[in-house]
Formats: structure tokens, C-alpha cells, sequence
């Protein structure tokens, strides 16, 4: 890790870099301790302007050029200062729930996603984590040969179209989880389901070994203990008609978007560095990591669901369906 590639940036880009690792760490402070004292109103105030330097510096900044100078990363940030006004004017009317959830929103699509696109190939933080892609010394030469990976705009040019409107599906899904809600006892059951049939996916992928599916097993144990916790303490409620009253809660948000980024990466690793698939570390890496995302959102939501609502479920199922005779 070396900060000399942000160091040597245009003065955009350092302090869009500054301000957004700043917003990451004050945010997770502010999300995370207790809501409503002064020390809170004071840390989301700091932790807005932060993100509107973020998002206004992102404006002078044009490393991707996707329509003309301008890339969706511009997009993004109209997103954010939208949705910082809208968390503002909700607190200021008296609507906390509304506000808590723009935050949330704000905070894991401007920071985390947008976040995790940095370390793309080709980008500063990239070299910042990584270290600078490029010299290697030749076999007893000392002569410094240069190597050019692939950049982001090569990355997202290649990417199917269909990813996209997944993308969107899977924030859809997330933003809708985070909100208090009362739906039929089969609908809590989607994203798991999802999320074990991905998980089988990869288990029956080329490549897995006995240390892989060991490091499943390992990845598997610890998201079922952590989505046990982290579900009990939002219990669903199952009302007079059958249907769940469910709070809302920003982990599923976090964990399909985790699902989303891991299969995203493995897909992009791979395709670049094909050799990859025989690399013992990044076998155990993928497969323990894929199994702690499935069995999270799995322990997760059976934890939080009333007792009986996988049979509640398939019988509400059994009703929509038409009789035999019709």
C-alpha cells in the first residue's frame, strides 16, 4: 500500500479521495452509535458536507469518459446530492425513519459501491491499495519493463448488459429491505433462496477442491453464527391475516450487494487472469467468502421470521394456484 499515487493526482481527485475515506469512517460511526443526542446531530451534519465535497468534486474529475467527459459515475453523484436533501428535508420535518434510511442508502451506494469500483484495475485507489502495476525488473538486467493492465472503461465496456438491470434488481431489493413492511410469509424467502441457489452454483463450478469446499464449510459456519445474531434482533411479526410485519434492516442491503460484488469480481478476475481458477488462495478466498454470503442472508432471515413460516409459506403458495379441474 503507498499513498504516492493519490499524493501525485490532480487536486480533484485528492480531495474527493480524502473527503470520501473521511465520510467512510465518520459515517460507520454515525450509523452505528446511538441516534438522536448532540453528538450525533453534530457527527451527520460533518458527515453531509463531507459527501457533498465528494460529490461535488467528482464533477472536475474525468479519468472516465463515457459520454463525452462526463461517465455514470457523475450519475451517481446527482444520486447523492438528491438523496442528501431529501435525508435533510426529511429530518427537519420530523420524519426520522425516512431520513435514517436516505443515510443508509447514502452511505452504502456513494461510499461502499461506488467505494469498491476504485479498486478496479486502471484507477488511483487501485494502485493506492495494490501498489503501482508496472516495473519489473528483467532477469539480470535491472532495465524496468512496463506493464499496462486493463482500465475500468475496458471492464465496464465488457461487462453483458444484462448485469446492469441485475445491479438495479439487487439495490431495488435491498432499498425495499430497509424499510419496515408487511408482505405475504412467502416473499422474506426470495433473497435466500437466491442466495443458496448462487451459492450451489459456485460449489458446482470447475475448480472446486477438497480445500475449497473446506473453506466453504469454514465461510458457511461463520455467516450462519453472524446472520443468527444479527437476525434476532429485528423479529418479524406475523399479523391476523397471515401476512409478516418485518422491520426494517440495512444488513440484507449490505449482504446482496456483497453477493452481487463478489460474483462481479470473480467473473472479472477471471476473465483477466485466467490462472486464477488453479491459484489455491484464490480458490479458498472465493469459496469461503461465498459460503460466509449465503449462509449470512439464510441464518438472517430464518432468525428473524416467526416459527412455521417456511409451511405458511408453501401452503399460501398452494392457494394461488389454480385447482385441477379449472
Amino acid at each position: 500500500m503507498t499513498l504516492q499515487p493519490l499524493l501525485e493526482a490532480q487536486p480533484a481527485i485528492q480531495i474527493h479521495a480524502f473527503a470520501a475515506i473521511s465520510a467512510f469512517l465518520l459515517g460507520a460511526v454515525v450509523l452505528f452509535r446511538r441516534k438522536g443526542d448532540k453528538l450525533h446531530r453534530l457527527g451527520g451534519r460533518v458527515w453531509v458536507a463531507l459527501m457533498l465535497v465528494v460529490a461535488l468534486s467528482s464533477f472536475f474529475i474525468h479519468t472516465i469518459r463515457l459520454w463525452g467527459v462526463w461517465s455514470p459515475i457523475h450519475l451517481l453523484s446527482i444520486g447523492t446530492l438528491l438523496s442528501l436533501a431529501y435525508a435533510v428535508r426529511k429530518v427537519r420535518g420530523g420524519d426520522v425513519v425516512a431520513h435514517a434510511a436516505a443515510m443508509r442508502t447514502t452511505y452504502v451506494g456513494a461510499l461502499i459501491v461506488a467505494g469498491a469500483f476504485t479498486l478496479a484495475p486502471g484507477r488511483i485507489m487501485n494502485e493506492v491499495v495494490f501498489g503501482r502495476a508496472g516495473s519489473a525488473d528483467a532477469a539480470g538486467s535491472g532495465v524496468a519493463a512496463s506493464h499496462q493492465g486493463p482500465t475500468v472503461v475496458g471492464i465496464v465496456t465488457l461487462t453483458p448488459l444484462w448485469v446492469w438491470p441485475l445491479l438495479l434488481y439487487v439495490l431495488y431489493a435491498g432499498w425495499e429491505a430497509t424499510r419496515d413492511r408487511v408482505v405475504a410469509p412467502w416473499r422474506p424467502l426470495v433473497m435466500p433462496a437466491v442466495a443458496a441457489g448462487l451459492a450451489l452454483q459456485e460449489l458446482f463450478s470447475p475448480g472446486l477442491s477438497l480445500a475449497g469446499l473446506a473453506a466453504f464449510a469454514v465461510g458457511a459456519a461463520g455467516g450462519s453464527v453472524a446472520g443468527l445474531v444479527l437476525g434476532r434482533r429485528r423479529p418479524a411479526e406475523r399479523r391476523g391475516d397471515g401476512r409478516l410485519a418485518l422491520k426494517g434492516d440495512w444488513v440484507p442491503l449490505l449482504l446482496l450487494l456483497g453477493i452481487f460484488g463478489l460474483r462481479y469480481a470473480i467473473g472479472v478476475a477471471l476473465a483477466i487472469h485466467p490462472s486464477l481458477g488453479q491459484d489455491m488462495g484464490f480458490l479458498v478466498a472465493r469459496f469461503a467468502l461465498t459460503g460466509l454470503f449465503a449462509a449470512m442472508m439464510i441464518a438472517l432471515t430464518i432468525a428473524a421470521l416467526p416459527a412455521g413460516t417456511v409451511r405458511l409459506a408453501g401452503l399460501a403458495g398452494r392457494a394461488v394456484q389454480p385447482s385441477a379441474g379449472k
